[in-house]
């Protein structure tokens, strides 16, 4: 066995104990105890390659009462087989989740008739990332959507309740929803529980969207460190929901379309990933139109993984900066209605956007509004 080899049966185990819903150890614990070969065989070889670093990173794991069946460097490296295991599950399920729509993915086998209500672009084409909304109904305003009599659920990205006042409030506007094409259930499943400035933004386009065509405008809003005592919130979205920025960009082109994109970027985690929530608009309301009266031709809202070297690279990019920024390694969107007033981007900034002290930081700059409280 060599070191690619070793992996690329990692990457096959992961699969399995993905599509299992058991955790990792325990998988590797009852496989090991049942006298496995072949992740003995994975275990004995990645036994030789066990640095300090590595033992250091376990130390604090060998209370846990997992592996007790091995000793010494045997149940070290059962820990980092584990890790190692869990960190290609991470990157492997959020691939997945942005997967195109494919009739063979669980979601479709069980209800074929779901892949004609996926979202069609104006050209007649499907979009293969959003399904109609009409095409399912929200259980108890969860996430759990039914079909027929099937079960999914939407994309846990999207805070259900979003979507939840998105319908409520835009009965008749067209509006298309992400469902994780990898979750099917003959019976209902259970329910989940449900949280300084760089670049300054002109204040003063808003009250008459006073964008030229081909001109912009940009800001940036970033998370400084501080103490608990100074700011508990602040420094709980940046320590541990690790939420580094909020970008925006605004844009009108030559035909005199405005477009609005915005992306909060998170730190870079443990398994190599930087996350983006973005949101995306546009509207053909001309220079000078009153804020008041102007209408979205659509908004959607997106989530944008970065990996790998893409992850280094989008952290040294900027939206507000008017340049392109790095391509996402895998993306999905999540939801979009379209034909809704311009104004009503407030509530889904406040609702899909995690930052409550970046979200404050723009609407107060952008828009001189009062900062918005928790409840």
């Amino acid at each position: 066995m060599d070191i690619e080899n070793y992996y690329k049966s990692l990457e096959r185990l992961a699969v399995k104990i993905n599509d299992s819903g058991v955790a990792t150890h325990d998988f590797l614990n009852s496989e090991l105890n049942n006298g496995n070969k072949d992740i003995k065989d994975l275990l004995d070889f990645r036994i030789d390659f066990i640095d300090e670093r590595e033992i250091e990173m376990v130390s604090g794991y060998l209370i846990i009462g997992n592996f007790l069946n091995f000793n010494g460097m045997e149940r070290i490296t059962c820990f980092m087989m584990t890790f190692e295991i869990d960190e290609i599950k991470s990157k492997l399920s959020w691939k997945r989740r942005c997967e195109i729509y494919e009739m063979s993915q669980p979601l479709f086998q069980k209800e074929p008739s779901l892949f004609d209500a996926i979202r069609r672009k104006e050209n007649g084409v499907q979009d293969f990332e959003l399904i109609k909304s009409d095409a399912f109904s929200q259980i108890n305003n969860s996430e759990i959507l039914r079909i027929n009599n099937s079960f999914t659920l939407i994309d846990s990205e999207l805070n259900p309740l979003l979507y939840t006042w998105t319908k409520a409030n835009f009965t008749d506007k067209p509006l298309y929803i992400r469902a994780n094409p990898y979750k099917a259930y003959d019976d209902i499943p259970p329910q989940r529980m449900f949280e300084s400035i760089s670049m300054p933004a002109n204040p003063n386009w808003w009250r008459n969207l006073s964008i030229y065509n081909r001109n912009k405008e940009g800001a940036c809003y970033i998370l400084d460190d501080c103490s608990p005592k100074e700011n508990y919130r602040q420094y709980w979205e940046l320590h541990i929901k690790k939420i580094l920025r909020l970008e925006v960009i605004v844009k009108r082109n030559n035909n005199g379309n405005l477009s609005m994109m915005i992306e909060e970027i998170t730190a870079i985690n443990n398994y190599g990933l930087r996350f983006g929530r973005m949101i995306h608009l546009d509207t053909d309301s001309p220079y000078g139109t009153d804020f008041e009266n102007a209408t979205l031709n659509h908004l959607d809202l997106a989530i944008n993984v970065y990996e790998g070297e893409n992850a280094v690279s989008r952290g040294n990019d900027n939206l507000a900066s008017g340049d392109k920024t790095t391509d996402a390694s895998f993306r999905t969107h999540l939801l979009r209605i379209e034909n809704i007033p311009f104004k009503a981007l407030f509530g889904f900034v406040t609702s899909f956007l995690k930052s409550q002290t970046l979200i404050n930081l723009w609407l107060e700059d952008q828009f001189q509004m009062p900062p918005i409280e928790s409840e």
